[in-house]
């Protein structure tokens, strides 16, 4: 009973996002048609069902915590962070990849999507062939591989990560260069090493389940 009461719910939060989607974006018939391809491989296949089966296979602790950061919230990192054509945009867990496909087709620059569910990342690759997208990659790979990338905006939305997640991923991340632009949701990289990062500045992110601080902070 519960599955199905987890269904309802996540359908109801999807349609309501999609609606301002719709409003705000669809108007760019090009992004129209990118974002409808990939809802429609997501017809009959529930996102929050496919990340439960995986992890529950992975024998994890926690198999509850899909999430997607709306279109709106990744415009406004986007815009937070300056991302232009000159810059990679790293995305470190990235679902079905609408925020990939988002960041890449507005503000023009690269994308490189890592994701540990092989489903997402199969029906997501499928989108960039058929719209040849070749400055768009998914990965399928644990985020602490992430490639090394010049002139990166990093992405970490990581809420459901530990503490021994997240300070594994520090080591990887303060390896990159000088300027390096980390995008975080409710935490700074900060509380975990002070000396390898510097905060630049915060600013309020929306999600499904509420408000809270995004922070843009720069490798010293």
């Amino acid at each position: 009973m519960q599955w199905m009461i987890d269904i309802f719910k996540y359908a109801l939060v999807d349609f309501m996002l999609q609606r301002k989607v719709k409003r705000r974006y669809y108007s760019d018939p090009r992004f129209s048609s990118l974002d409808r391809s990939l809802l429609k491989s997501y017809l009959f296949k529930n996102p929050y069902q496919i990340s439960k089966r995986y992890l529950r296979r992975k024998g994890a602790e926690d198999i509850n915590i899909y999430g997607e950061t709306p279109l709106t919230t990744y415009e406004v990192i986007a815009k937070e962070a300056e991302i232009d054509r000159d810059d990679s945009f790293l995305e470190l867990g990235c679902g079905r990849g609408r925020g990939a496909l988002f960041i890449h087709h507005f503000f023009r620059c690269k994308v490189i999507a890592l994701e540990q569910i092989p489903l997402f990342v199969r029906l997501a690759k499928k989108i960039t062939e058929k719209y040849d997208l070749s400055e768009l990659s998914f990965i399928c790979c644990d985020m602490k591989e992430m490639p090394l990338t010049k002139r990166a905006v990093v992405y970490l939305y990581g809420l459901s990560l530990s503490d021994e997640e997240i300070e594994s991923l520090v080591v990887k991340l303060k390896s990159f260069p000088k300027g390096t632009r980390v995008v975080t949701v409710s935490y700074p990289l900060t509380d975990y090493d002070e000396r390898a990062f510097q905060i630049k500045k915060s600013f309020s992110l929306s999600f499904p389940w509420g408000e809270t601080d995004g922070f843009l902070q720069i490798v010293k």
